[in-house]
């Protein structure tokens, strides 16, 4: 029996399997992703700023706060777009 063509096996679309689950993001999704990328941002930028009043070493924690929490919000935008494509 030839089931290459068997719909329910990865790939027989013409395209490679990957990580798609076939779902479309919902508004909920989009508002999670949204809040979370701004509290990762202002959360790490008040951390740093904290520190810096602390310790006296203004603007040095806050910009380091402000680039690790960019970096923390795109890499996790990042791993949720994948989950939809």
């Amino acid at each position: 029996m030839d089931d290459s063509r068997d719909p329910a096996r990865p790939g027989n679309d013409g395209e490679p399997p990957g990580p798609s689950t076939g779902r479309v993001p919902t508004m909920g999704d989009f508002f999670w992703l949204g809040t979370a990328c701004a509290v990762s941002v202002v959360g790490a930028g008040a951390i740093g700023y904290g520190l810096d009043s602390w310790l006296d070493t203004t603007p040095w924690f806050s910009f380091g706060g402000l680039a690790f929490g960019i970096v923390s919000a795109v890499l996790l935008m990042v791993a949720q777009v994948r989950k939809f494509s």
